[in-house]
């Protein structure tokens, strides 16, 4: 099969690891061409514990895309969350004498390498620079100010960062695995690309993808980011529960949580039970399934309000402007009735994310929890007609380490 650009993405999650490889052709369509995944092993709340098992999991995950996409995988787009992840916002300029000037890209190059060098730190690394709007002699906004005539250009942008250790532990963890790290990409802004329409980005709109160890947030209005987060508590969380308040093991409350659990305690009769084994015993114990999904309500609703208090508190005026409604994604928002919960808690519409604008797999990819990693590959594919291309995988039957100039020239005709 004929490959036209190829984008590997590899999303370590704290409980699953989805490698993705995805064929961009020349119109900037995305096909799922490969798909592995593995249960991630050595992640807690984002952060890596036991190198070795990631490592393992991260080989089992690639294997799979390899065979499913008979691409031969080298290296791949990383997936960054947990708590050492945070956002600002922040604006610079340039003046261009009292001439004109038409804009280009390399003026926006140089906005962006301003804030590269204003913000970059020996303890933190700056992950993306996302433009947000530009303003052309301090009165017309326009969102891309190319072949404009000005004498100044402002740029506002959404910065995400991390700390410089984090990632360079994750990256030493990933290349031990054999996979190279081209990039990343924050979870929060990769699930919000792959799960949102363009009228919820501009009303105003808030992601949360809950996985298995984070809760990842994002807030888009006026059609870019606004704020992003990662906050180190997920689904493993409400396992944890399950397993201390019915005294059973982790992988038997996991079960529990997926077959019987519900998000409100409403939705269930008090006549209704269900037989589990405690640890160390061989004879069931009958608990009440209100009992269980009572457990699952409390700690879903804490994680929900504890995103509700911070962006109140300390986001006020962006909290007022979102009107766009909540969409929740990640592995947790499969939970029944997590949708009625969440209206509760924030007095807001609110919608379950799956991931969109791909072909290929859906069968297996079309679902919640695989939000971040399409997103990956959508992102790094609209930002990359303004960038170098890269070349992130190699195929052992066709050719695709040709330039890939041609293409996002292409694609800068189209968007």
């Amino acid at each position: 099969m004929k490959k036209n650009n190829i984008i590997v993405a590899l999303d370590i999650g704290t409980s699953k690891t989805v490698a993705l490889v995805g064929d961009v052709d020349n119109y900037g369509e995305v096909t799922i061409v490969g798909y592995g995944e593995a249960a991630t092993e050595g992640m807690d709340r984002g952060l890596i514990t036991k190198p070795n098992e990631v490592i393992r999991s991260i080989k089992r995950a690639v294997e799979g895309a390899e065979t499913t996409s008979g691409v031969r995988i080298s290296s791949a787009i990383i997936n960054v969350a947990g708590p050492h992840l945070s956002s600002q916002n922040e604006a610079d300029f340039l003046t261009f004498g009292t001439n004109q000037k038409e804009i280009d890209n390399a003026d926006i190059t140089i906005l962006t390498q301003k804030i590269y060098e204003r913000l970059n730190r020996d303890d933190q690394k700056i992950i993306h620079v996302i433009p947000k709007r530009f303003i052309l002699d301090d009165e017309d906004i326009v969102l891309d100010p190319t072949g404009f005539i000005g004498s100044k250009l402002e740029g506002e942008f959404h910065i995400v960062l991390n700390k410089v250790n984090a990632l360079s532990n994750l990256k030493r963890v990933v290349e031990a695995s054999g996979i190279k790290v081209i990039d990343f990409v924050a979870n929060p802004v990769a699930s919000a690309t792959s799960v949102l329409y363009p009228e919820e980005k501009d009303m105003g709109v808030l992601v949360l993808d809950i996985g298995g160890g984070t809760t990842d947030v994002a807030v888009l209005k006026d059609g870019s980011f606004e704020h992003t987060k990662s906050i180190p508590i997920g689904g493993q969380r409400i396992t944890l529960d399950i397993a201390h308040r019915f005294k059973i093991p982790k992988s038997e409350a996991e079960k529990l949580k997926v077959e019987h659990g519900l998000a409100i305690t409403e939705a269930i009769s008090d006549e209704e039970y269900i037989d589990i084994y405690p640890i160390g015993s061989d004879e069931p114990i009958t608990i009440s399934k209100k009992d269980l999904v009572e457990t699952i309500e409390l700690r879903l609703e804490e994680i929900l309000r504890i995103v509700k208090d911070d962006l109140e508190e300390n986001y006020p005026e962006l909290y007022n402007k979102i009107n766009g409604g909540i969409v929740l994604t990640g592995g947790v928002a499969n939970t029944p009735y997590i949708k009625e919960l969440a209206e509760y808690v924030f007095d807001q519409d609110v919608r379950i994310g799956k991931p969109k604008d791909y072909k290929g797999f859906s069968d297996k990819i079309n679902a919640p929890e695989y939000a971040t990693s399409v997103g990956i590959i959508q992102f790094k594919k609209s930002i990359a007609m303004n960038k170098e291309p890269l070349q992130v995988s190699e195929d052992a039957e066709s050719d695709i380490l040709k330039p890939l100039k041609d293409f996002f020239s292409k694609l800068k005709k189209i968007f």
